[in-house]
């Protein structure tokens, strides 16, 4: 088993790792021999080294390990070193590269082709929607909502009728993220989804098109137990709330604990209230008027007159 680390951090990695300098020509050439060591560990440590120098020299030397290689490891880091590179180039050995034997190497070339947004994968990866694999469809579903081509859509449509609920929630993501109104009516279906996280997010994806029909499930969202629900449901409400949307949100902000719900909650709140026309802090209440305060009076206490004294 490869103690490398799994694929989800390596692209957290990406996506915090700084740009590097360009790697020494020495460097970089003696990176590209060692594609061709014999030791696997020496080929993917160079393969990870060419995806670091973001040179675009590097292409083909990747494009050969993605292809050729015989160790799936070293096949993986050449997908995601693409990502790194960031030519688009890479499209067509990727697109062929969904077609490997193994899983890994599958879903790092079809995230690298979201990330590099290749429209030329669309067809390729809307075909992978029908993949046996749920894992293969959700990843494609999202790439193709990176990508945000339009053509993506009839294939994304279907995709929420498909028989995992985590495709289709991706796949009504993807269809939010590009945005095209031929979308609306599989959407609109989608909010009597048998799934809430499906029906929230078909709501979101809705809403960014100005479509309101989600707001009930939006509403009913932000009570969800599940963190990620009500965030997609304040987003939601954000953007094509009325007056009633503002008294959820000022609702399910006196009793949310999560920050980043929290945070998503401030959020639409001043997103709603700008769209409203109303003002963004909320009016201060004069505090009651108080009277002075009555002092008692106290009642002197009158001394009982002294008897005359008798002889």
């Amino acid at each position: 088993m490869s103690s490398r680390p799994p694929l989800a951090a390596a692209f957290l990695l990406i996506a915090f790792t700084p740009v590097c300098r360009a790697q020494a020509p020495d460097a970089f050439k003696a990176s590209i021999e060692s594609t061709k060591s014999s030791d696997p560990g020496a080929r993917l440590q160079a393969i990870e080294q060419l995806g670091l120098s973001r040179n675009r020299a590097a292409v083909p030397a990747v494009a050969a390990a993605l292809s050729g290689d015989a160790d799936p490891r070293v096949r993986q880091a050449a997908a995601t070193a693409f990502i790194y590179i960031g030519d688009v180039a890479a499209a067509g050995p990727l697109i062929g590269a969904m077609k490997d034997a193994q899983a890994p190497v599958r879903h790092a070339a079809m995230r690298a082709l979201g990330k590099l947004r290749a429209a030329g994968a669309v067809g390729a990866l809307a075909g992978a929607l029908s993949d046996p694999d749920a894992s293969a469809r959700k990843l494609a579903a999202a790439s193709l909502g990176e990508i945000g081509a339009r053509e993506g859509v009839p294939a994304l449509s279907s995709a929420l009728s498909d028989g995992d609920a985590g495709v289709r929630t991706e796949a009504a993501k993807s269809l939010g993220l590009i945005g095209d109104a031929s979308a609306r009516p599989s959407l609109s279906a989608a909010l009597k989804d048998s799934d809430p996280g499906v029906r929230v997010q078909a709501a979101a994806s809705l809403a960014k098109a100005g479509d309101a029909a989600g707001l009930p499930i939006a509403y009913a969202a932000l009570k969800s137990p599940d963190a990620a629900s009500r965030q997609q449901a304040a987003a939601a409400v954000g953007l094509v709330g009325d007056a009633k949307a503002l008294e959820a949100l000022n609702a399910a902000r006196v009793v949310e604990k999560d920050a980043n719900t929290l945070g998503m909650l401030e959020y639409a709140r001043s997103q709603l209230k700008a769209r409203l026309g109303l003002p963004e802090k909320d009016p201060v209440k004069a505090p009651a008027r108080i009277g002075p305060a009555k002092i008692p009076v106290k009642t002197p206490v009158k001394t009982p007159a002294k008897k005359a004294k008798t002889k």
